[in-house]
């Protein structure tokens, strides 16, 4: 027998590929994890025979010649897989887009691309050999693209995800379900739990992260949804979510981020919890649900990396004027130097002002170019200090909608900061997420 399946607790993305993998490896029976995330378990149940699924107990009886793999590389996330097969050595083919995982499953043939999904992967294939897909399973892999792309907003969409959602248009994906799919928030209890939880907000190591501590009766479905709910709202760098269930001992964390600095899988690891880098999750056994909290906070504080701060990335060579040029020198002077703004200082060298090609064009339009710079330059200077995090910077540059920022310390000049500079950062930041 050939099979394919994907990690544990299987996702849309494990679907999606799944679909696939049925059109590129005819003959394969397809095996379901005895665990699926609520998202994948909606459209399953809508889907299910398409799918046919085994379960891993089906193949304990069985002789397994070959097996494929989906969206994980790591042996430990399809052990209950392997648990079942008896007969050593079958052939292994691994499809997985996350590249930052390292194979570790023995004998494994790994194909892996940096792309959004590993649907997109698997249908990067399937569109190369002309395979076609009937609507529904058209559907069921665009709803995997979306789901793992953050509806293409994520910094991991990739130019192919694209290219094979528009595939999956062609084949009559239908955009109307995929959006239903994913709308993860259904049932009341997780509605019951969005209302109760109440993030705190605060700063770590320059992150801005949201945590949650609530104690619950039982284990809720769909936990995971409501963190990414809360998530999509509030926009932090990271969330910690801590469900307590004290008739159980048990704690359950589910964390995402923003920010590869941040690296969940790295962090939740340490409580034998993984995942990816922007997604985790871990469970703990025997621990009071509060005395966890506590301490999980003072874990983040320790363990989290700093973030980067604006001494990291400014440019530390400023060029200034003094506020007593003419209008006619500092435009010479911005010309020369290739800028369209910088910092005036006064006759102590403390910055006044800022002097952009803007303001000059005010007095060339009333022809008082050789009126000194003082009277036309803008002020009270915005600033910033050398310890500020990125994300201030961010809000700095849309509350006061300036495009040139200096950076003081002990009140004098040490940097500056402009708008080319911080998306010249969120784009290295994108690309870097992206490897």
């Amino acid at each position: 027998m050939n099979i394919a399946f994907g990690h544990t607790n299987t996702d849309l993305d494990c679907l999606g590929s799944l679909i696939i993998v049925k059109k590129l490896f005819p003959g394969y029976r397809l095996v379901k994890s005895n665990r699926l995330h609520p998202a994948a378990q909606t459209i399953y149940d809508f889907y299910a025979e398409y799918f046919d699924f085994l379960s891993p107990k089906d193949i304990a009886r069985e002789v397994i010649d070959n097996v494929v793999i989906v969206d994980t590389s790591t042996a430990g996330r399809v052990s209950e897989y392997f648990s079942q097969i008896k007969n050593p050595n079958p052939g292994i083919r691994v499809f997985d887009h996350h590249a930052a995982e390292s194979c570790d499953i023995p004998g494994a043939d790994l194909q892996k691309e940096a792309f959004g999904a590993t649907t997109t992967l698997l249908g990067k294939l399937a569109m190369e050999q002309g395979i076609e897909l009937s609507q529904e399973e058209a559907t069921i892999a665009l709803t995997a693209i979306y789901a793992d792309t953050g509806r293409f907003i994520y910094e991991n969409v990739s130019r192919d995800d694209y290219e094979v959602s528009a595939w999956l248009f062609e084949m009559g994906a239908s955009l109307k379900l995929v959006k239903s799919f994913l709308e993860t928030i259904k049932i009341d209890e997780q509605v019951a739990v969005l209302n109760q939880l109440r993030p705190t907000q605060t700063v770590l190591q320059g992150h801005e992260i949201l945590l949650s501590y609530i104690e619950l009766d039982e284990n809720v479905a769909g936990l995971a949804a409501v963190v990414e709910k809360i998530m999509d709202v509030q926009n932090p760098d990271a969330y910690f979510a801590i469900f307590s269930i004290p008739k159980d001992e048990t704690i359950l964390i589910i964390a995402r981020s923003q920010k590869v600095l941040i690296d969940l899988d790295s962090l939740l690891s340490s409580y034998g919890g993984g995942g990816h880098k922007l997604a985790a999750s871990a469970k703990v056994q025997g621990t009071e649900g509060q005395k966890f909290y506590d301490e999980f906070v003072n874990f983040l504080e320790t363990n989290l990396k700093p973030a980067v701060r604006v001494k990291d990335i400014m440019t530390k060579n400023v060029f200034t004027i003094h506020e007593t040029t003419s209008l006619m020198d500092a435009s010479m002077f911005l010309e020369r130097v290739d800028l369209t703004a910088c910092p005036v200082v006064d006759k102590v060298g403390n910055v006044c002002g800022i002097i952009s090609l803007r303001d000059i064009m005010k007095g060339r339009k009333v022809g008082k170019m050789q009126s000194p710079i003082k009277a036309y330059m803008s002020r009270p200077v915005i600033s910033a200090s050398g310890d500020t995090t990125m994300r201030e910077i961010e809000r700095i540059f849309y509350k006061h909608k300036i495009s040139h920022l200096p950076v003081l310390e002990d009140g004098k000049l040490s940097g500056i900061m402009d708008r080319w500079d911080y998306l010249q950062f969120q784009k290295q930041a994108v690309l870097h997420s992206a490897e």
